[in-house]
């Protein structure tokens, strides 16, 4: 089954993944383990082979050889046999695969047949480069897998993010405001990694569409991450990797910016766990995540886990044989010890305490993330400071099922919930006072900005009703339709195309609606074979017209729609963003000052009801006494 469905955009993931790379916390490990007896930091790159700051060597323990197999004892062969060397030399006093020069010294003997082919070999390879170069479809610019990683990521608008009190935290690399608010930090510096031609395989063209499903197995109870590679010259589709996850995946949120500040290619997961994992899509192989935002503290478990690890590996170098084998057969009869001795589990501070349901990555601050939980919160995080969330918001009544970020106006986000609400808070208001308030007639199950209108927000319910609102003026709907009498389980707008929205329902179809001139219209519903039952959907952001799904079948769905000649008439000339199509606003609206006006409305009526009652107070004792 899967439960969400997302894309990687176009040049976002690294060409050339890492097989491995080494965490700070198994590079320590390693260290104490060889003696060291001092930390050392993990590198940023490389399949885990590399040595830390420090080296040291493991002092072997001596092999009594008399304990050895006979066929191993190699200091007791006897002097005597000499004659070793004529199980070498064949019969005519040649050895084989030689022949004696005129000397008596034994030569190698060259085939004519191997002289022709080196020949043949050097002669075809000073003679066929231009073939070669024929044969190669993508220049030398657009693909080097020599090429470093020149991602970047420098924070915009600081001053939105220091109001959302995001970045404040210095040390260990992370990023945090100087005293003009401007942010800075992170750690420099970058490494070159030697090419190896075994990681061909694994190495992406600019060409290819990498698609990431939460996936699970519900017959094993097995969940993973997988990375799918689609390549739309040949159309294969198939599996490029994919990272083992600890629960059943909820949620997912793609991003581009890691703990300690520097741009890659990241997948957040929430699942029925109290905090969100944040795997390194570029690593082949993780066995932990890059970071955790909140969640369960094991620090303690894992440092007594690892003291223990030591301590016994230090034990064992200083017993004899008959110690170390009397010391085994004493464990095999111990009960093992668990790790944690029970009690309440120790969460992070400002953790969530219950399941992560809704996920969203900002767009415009990528360094933040907005989490929506069956504890009926929604947190604001800050991947450089991931144990505690920036902020926390509290008005929902509900599980918070669906948040989403404005994709022009960092500060604003719509969050919808099994109240049957659907909100837009202003992230610089810390106490949630600033929220807007719609209602739907059922839980609500996903919700999306329109990219063409910026005021506009969508949302769909259990119901199967998706609703609109002008989030200027919530109280009253733009425009509502029926997606289906089974339910409309996820919608999706078109980033490309304005006014194409995509339904994903639980009746195994997608529904492609036209909301441009604001008087919704079905194109074209299509039953996505194989599938089942849908989940998700979400448009390819790199390409005009290509949608993918996932559901109950455990199978990705893609679906080109350049074939439908129907859609192709009803967006032409709406595609690749031109304009904004009918009706529309266009991208001239500050919502963040509007929302900062609200705000400030919203203070000077409640002074003004405070300051009312005190005089209603005031006036009615003028009363009384006029009376007497």
């Amino acid at each position: 089954m899967i439960s969400s469905v997302s894309f990687i955009p176009k040049g976002a993931a690294d060409p050339r993944p890492k097989r491995y790379m080494l965490s700070s916390g198994e590079a320590n490990m390693l260290s104490k383990l060889a003696g060291d007896g001092e930390g050392v930091s993990a590198p940023e790159e490389g399949d885990g082979e590399k040595e830390g700051k420090k080296s040291s060597s493991v002092e072997l323990e001596e092999v009594d050889i008399s304990t050895l197999p006979a066929d191993l004892r190699m200091d007791e062969y006897d002097d005597d046999e000499a004659n070793v060397g004529e199980l070498l030399v064949g019969t005519g006093g040649e050895m084989v695969g030689t022949h004696l020069g005129p000397d008596g010294i034994p030569q190698e003997q060259i085939d004519e047949e191997d002289e022709d082919q080196e020949e043949g070999d050097d002669n075809d390879s000073n003679g066929d480069d231009d073939d070669d170069d024929d044969e190669v479809s993508l220049s030398d610019d657009e693909y080097d897998p020599m090429h470093s990683d020149d991602r970047e990521y420098v924070p915009t608008d600081t001053a939105a993010l220091a109001a959302m009190n995001i970045g404040f935290k210095s040390g260990g690399g992370q990023l945090y405001f100087d005293d003009e608010k401007n942010l800075v930090g992170g750690e420099g510096g970058e490494q070159q990694e030697e090419y190896d031609s075994d990681e061909e395989d694994t190495n992406l063209r600019p060409t290819d569409v990498l698609a990431l499903c939460a996936t699970t197995d519900t017959n094993d109870d097995f969940s993973t991450l997988e990375v799918y590679v689609y390549e739309p010259p040949t159309g294969n589709l198939y599996v490029h990797h994919d990272i083992t996850l600890p629960s059943f995946p909820l949620c997912m949120a793609w991003g581009d910016v890691g703990s300690d500040g520097k741009a890659g290619s990241f997948a957040a997961v929430g699942t029925f766990e109290k905090g969100i994992e944040v795997w390194n899509l570029d690593v082949l192989d993780p066995l932990e995540p890059s970071f955790t935002l909140g969640g369960v503290d094991n620090t303690e478990v894992e440092n007594r886990a690892a003291q223990a690890m030591i301590n016994d590996y230090n034990e064992q170098r200083n017993l004899s044989k008959k110690e170390k084998n009397k010391k085994r057969a004493d464990k095999k009869k111990q009960e093992p010890k668990a790790a944690w001795s029970g009690g309440e589990e120790k969460l992070f501070p400002g953790s969530h305490t219950d399941a992560v349901m809704g996920l969203s990555w900002n767009k415009v601050h990528r360094q933040v993330i907005a989490s929506g939980s069956a504890d009926c919160t929604v947190k604001l995080w800050d991947v450089t400071n991931p144990q505690e969330p920036a902020s926390t918001f509290t008005h929902h009544t509900g599980k918070v099922n669906s948040v989403a970020f404005h994709k022009d106006e960092g500060t604003i986000l719509a969050t919808g919930g099994f109240d049957k609400q659907v909100c837009v808070v202003d992230g610089r208001i810390g106490d949630g006072s600033a929220v807007r308030k719609g209602k739907i007639g059922s839980d609500v199950e996903d919700i999306c900005w329109d990219p063409y209108r910026p005021e506009c927000l969508v949302a769909a319910g259990e119901d199967g009703k998706v609703c609109c609102w002008d989030v200027r003026n919530m109280s009253k709907k733009l425009w509502e339709f029926d997606g289906g009498e089974y339910g409309v389980s996820s919608v999706a707008f078109n980033p490309m195309v304005s006014g194409m929205l995509a339904t994903a329902s639980v009746d195994k179809s997608v529904g492609i609606w036209d909301v441009g001139s604001g008087d919704p219209r079905c194109v074209i519903k299509k039953e996505m074979a194989g599938v089942g039952k849908l989940y998700s959907v979400n448009f390819y952001e790199s390409q005009e017209l290509l949608l993918g799904c996932g559901g109950t079948g455990g199978q990705l769905g893609l679906w080109e729609m350049e074939a439908e000649s129907c859609i192709v008439k009803t967006w032409e000339g709406r595609m690749k963003g031109v304009g904004v199509g009918e009706g529309g606003a266009g991208g001239d609206i500050d919502f963040e000052k509007v929302m900062a006006e609200d705000n400030e409305a919203a203070k000077n009526a409640r002074d003004a009801a405070k300051g009312g009652g005190k005089k209603k107070k005031g006036k009615g004792k003028k009363k009384v006494n006029k009376k007497r």
